[in-house]
């Protein structure tokens, strides 16, 4: 168990607990995948509707300019990844959508978030895992002004 550094702001703690959980994730994933693959490009995962997404909502989502987002975009449709198709709604704009080995990806790195989850469970225990992603709701509300019990739906889901 690591000791606490009680000068390290909220959130310090929060990068650096996301930092390494997304360094193991990518470990796991570039293996499995593709080496080329890089932290930025889960962006467009993170953020991507299943039904497809504009490049302008990835971009906004994710918060990073649209030239930015389009680039993680064009470097994923190259690992044959994702697919720019047009959008039935307005044949003038592009939507992002998944290929099938993108979804086949989807599912390699939800079987290594639940192995991340499960090694997690184990250090924390059940109680102290379920109290950590109560805790992290609770943040997540209270910064975007949202009621608590709003957001209590989304705990224990991956998101």
């Amino acid at each position: 168990m690591s000791t606490v550094d009680s000068d390290a702001t909220l959130l310090k703690l929060l990068f650096q607990a996301t930092a390494a959980y997304e360094r193991t994730l990518d470990r796991e994933l570039r293996a499995r995948l593709d080496d080329q693959l890089r932290p930025a490009h889960y962006a467009v995962f993170r953020h991507l509707d299943p039904a497809g997404s504009r490049i302008s909502a990835l971009a906004e989502s994710a918060y990073m300019t649209q030239q930015s987002m389009g680039e993680l975009v064009t470097h994923l449709e190259r690992c044959g990844l994702v697919e720019r198709q047009v959008d039935p709604a307005d044949r003038r704009v592009r939507l992002v959508l998944l290929t099938e080995a993108g979804r086949a990806a989807l599912g390699t790195a939800a079987a290594q978030i639940r192995r991340i989850e499960g090694a997690l469970a184990e250090a924390l225990g059940a109680d102290g895992l379920a109290e950590l992603r109560r805790a992290l709701v609770t943040v997540r509300a209270e910064l975007a002004d949202e009621p608590v019990g709003a957001q209590a739906e989304s705990v224990g889901r991956a998101e």
